[in-house]
């Protein structure tokens, strides 16, 4: 999927304009973007662990990090952008392992806040312009869907207790040989009432995801600016939020040639050429990937019985 995305894109492009945008880079200002992809990584990590504290987890800042480096490089390598997430519940799981469904729900809700706050923030940037999307429809529609999106999200998340609860119900009527289904569904529900509990740190974690995802739109305004392209910020934010999205789809490689494909198509919308449209979605991808393989260091150093990684609860 991803090679055949990228040739169809390759077929249509004049790459004479394409290599001479490549030779035209500014590597100092790519140098800041790559900074800033660290960083998104740094804060996520954070963020864990102030939800796992919530749950009287404590945890090492060192180890969220290193778990949470693996979890990128797993991003990359498999299809979609969150399965690396599993990869870092199967070892979460094996660092605390008397707390297997709270470490597990914490990932979940912890990737659950950062793509409310993905939605709400690329909402709010592309209401806030949309009266100068006037003249790109296509635009238009793609901030509508964010936030109709981001309506539906929310909802879900509202309504989220309540559907667990009804899933106990119909496995307790229905299902009484899965007494196992039961009782993760009731961990899970547990889990979730004791962050309701913890609105401080729940607020924390939120605006850790603002940080985050201020980074990843910093991240493309300055390969936008190694590329010299002129974009305003609000569009890389859309675009941002758009692009993330399309990369959660399991259907590609680290979204590889369906990232490209949408950035090709929202910027064209706006007047950017396809050829200076891939140029910088390659190259935020680059800055990606670079990051990620770093992240395959700390995977293939990673030591199953970590004794140390664990900080010991304060009374």
């Amino acid at each position: 999927m991803s090679f055949s995305l990228l040739f169809y894109l390759g077929s249509k492009l004049n790459w004479q304009k394409f290599f001479a945008y490549c030779q035209s880079i500014d590597l100092i200002l790519l140098s800041f973007a790559f900074i800033f992809c660290a960083l998104q990584t740094i804060l996520s990590s954070l963020r864990w662990k102030i939800l796992l504290y919530a749950l009287n987890i404590p945890i090492k800042g060192w180890t969220a990090f290193e778990l949470a480096m693996i979890g990128k490089f797993f991003n990359a390598a498999l299809p979609g952008g969150t399965s690396g997430d599993f990869v870092r519940i199967y070892y979460a799981m094996e660092l605390f392992p008397r707390n297997k469904t709270a470490v597990s729900v914490s990932i979940l809700f912890d990737r659950l806040i950062e793509g409310v706050m993905l939605l709400v923030l690329g909402s709010l940037f592309g209401l806030l312009f949309y009266r100068q999307l006037n003249d790109q429809p296509l635009l238009q529609k793609a901030v509508l869907f964010l936030l109709g999106l981001t309506l539906l999200t929310l909802l879900f998340l509202a309504t989220l207790p309540m559907l667990l609860k009804f899933g106990i119900q119909l496995s307790q009527r229905y299902l009484e040989k899965w007494k196992r289904l039961e009782q993760v569904l009731k961990d899970i529900l547990h889990v979730l009432d004791a962050f309701k509990d913890c609105y401080g740190r729940i607020l924390a974690a939120c605006i850790l995801s603002i940080g985050v995802h201020l980074s990843a739109i910093l991240m493309f305004v300055f390969v936008a600016a190694s590329l010299h392209m002129h974009l305003p910020l609000w569009l890389l934010a859309v675009v941002m939020v758009e692009i993330t999205l399309i990369v959660f789809l399991p259907i590609s490689i680290s979204g590889l040639g369906v990232r490209e494909g949408a950035v090709v198509l929202l910027l064209g919308s706006y007047g950017i050429s396809p050829e200076l449209a891939l140029g910088f979605s390659l190259l935020s991808f680059s800055v990606g990937i670079l990051w990620s393989l770093i992240g395959g260091v700390f995977f293939l150093a990673w030591k199953k019985n970590k004794n140390n990684s664990v900080s010991l609860p304060t009374k």
